[in-house]
């Protein structure tokens, strides 16, 4: 086949959608598949992002607030008529769109497309106000797309709430064998790790919190932050609601790190921290941890709780609550035994996201979405200065509501 992968999100800033599409990329071609991947992307030369073999960019990305995080997306207003060069000399058997809702790539990709659509919605939350305000483009584009697809239980309920069908659950995959050297890795007694970005809905505030009152009951504790440098720990300990002691004693702040390195981090600590506060439709990083053999920790919110299996592949708290961080991280610190049962249910669990296992469903589907045939939506063309003057007012109305409507979905988990 032909397949044209469609991600809304800079292919040069590192995120679970686009990570998700590149695991995808490789099992396609190793199948023999023609995989063409189109998305934003920044400077290529300077990434050290791995770029696809067929890689096509479609424009450059700008950052817009979603959700208490940044994500980078192309908004041109003229993104339909670039993203219709861009398809129609490719000859798609298929175009699979992640976020077809997210303007103006996957939207742009999942109206113009000339083959069959499939949409891979990743989203979860409340977005109410985001569909409401985009409500007209949404049903356009839903109205284009063959077949659906959601992440998780959590992504269908945020997106069949809007929008009723049926959708094909297909969970975000991992590649098995990239993690299993770090199962025979040396551990540091006391070690902690977490991994995400430096942002609020992260949870990292509380995470300081707890690390602090497990220092006072393990001196030898320590925590190593993969994504957040030393100046966004710094600015997140003064924020806390009981001001960590400035010298962050025992926290190590790496910054953004390679695959590699976050392979070894997995290798020496004694136990994950995902201490997120929602927003999250999967959880992609704890199937990591468990492929790794690495015990985890997590908030228990759904996304959370369907991965670890309502708590039977990792220790659950409740979002925002340090003290309770903190007894569960003691918890499973103190006892060996503990670890080594989480360690072989979580290795376990994660071969349910095997991608060897995924691949097959997510071929299935392309495979039924040809035989149903491309969903033809007849509208009158419109000219490309109206069009652009059209998408404007809308987000100019957007940028004016009251900032507390705003809610939008969750990006690259």
């Amino acid at each position: 086949m032909r397949i044209g992968l469609v991600s809304p999100y800079a292919w040069t800033v590192p995120g679970g959608v686009n990570s998700h599409v590149m695991s995808l990329v490789r099992h396609l071609e190793r199948s023999g598949n023609d995989v063409f991947v189109i998305a934003p992307a920044g400077d290529l030369r300077r990434s050290q992002t791995v770029i696809p073999t067929n890689f096509i960019s479609a424009g450059r990305p700008m950052p817009v607030p979603a959700n208490g995080s940044v994500a980078y997306v192309n908004g041109s207003f003229f993104m339909l008529g670039k993203m219709s060069r861009i398809l129609e000399p490719l000859k798609l058997d298929v175009v699979h769109v992640h976020e077809p809702n997210i303007p103006a790539v996957g939207a742009a990709a999942t109206m113009m497309a000339k083959a069959p659509v499939v949409g891979t919605f990743h989203a979860a939350g409340a977005v109410s106000a985001f569909y409401e305000r985009w409500r007209p483009l949404a049903e356009r584009i839903m109205a284009s797309i063959t077949l659906n697809i959601v992440v998780s239980e959590t992504a269908r309920q945020t997106v069949i709430s809007h929008f009723p069908g049926d959708y094909r659950v297909i969970p975000n995959g991992i590649e098995i064998e990239r993690y299993v050297a770090a199962r025979a890795g040396q551990k540091v007694p006391g070690r902690v790790l977490f991994i995400g970005r430096p942002e609020p809905r992260k949870g990292l505030p509380a995470l300081l919190e707890a690390f602090q009152g497990l220092r006072r009951r393990l001196p030898n504790a320590s925590l190593v932050l993969a994504g957040p440098t030393p100046e966004e720990l710094q600015a997140f300990a003064d924020r806390g609601r009981r001001s960590p002691d400035r010298e962050l004693t025992g926290i190590t702040a790496l910054g953004r790190v390679s695959h590699e390195a976050k392979i070894k981090e997995m290798s020496e600590a004694q136990v994950l921290c995902a201490p997120s506060n929602g927003g999250e439709s999967f959880g992609i990083i704890l199937v990591e941890a468990m492929a790794a053999g690495l015990p985890v920790v997590a908030s228990d919110i759904p996304g959370y709780r369907a991965v670890l299996a309502e708590g039977a592949a990792g220790l659950l708290t409740p979002p925002d609550s340090p003290a309770a961080l903190e007894g569960a991280l003691f918890t499973i610190l103190q006892s060996p035994e503990l670890r080594a049962d989480l360690t072989a249910s979580g290795m376990e669990r994660a071969e349910r996201y095997s991608w060897d296992r995924l691949v097959g469903q997510v071929v299935e589907a392309y495979e039924d979405a040809i035989v149903m045939g491309p969903r033809v939506v007849r509208e009158r063309p419109v000219p490309a200065l109206a069009q652009a003057i059209h998408f404007a007012r809308i987000w100019s109305r957007a940028l004016t509501r009251p900032r507390e409507r705003e809610t939008r979905p969750e990006v690259q988990s």
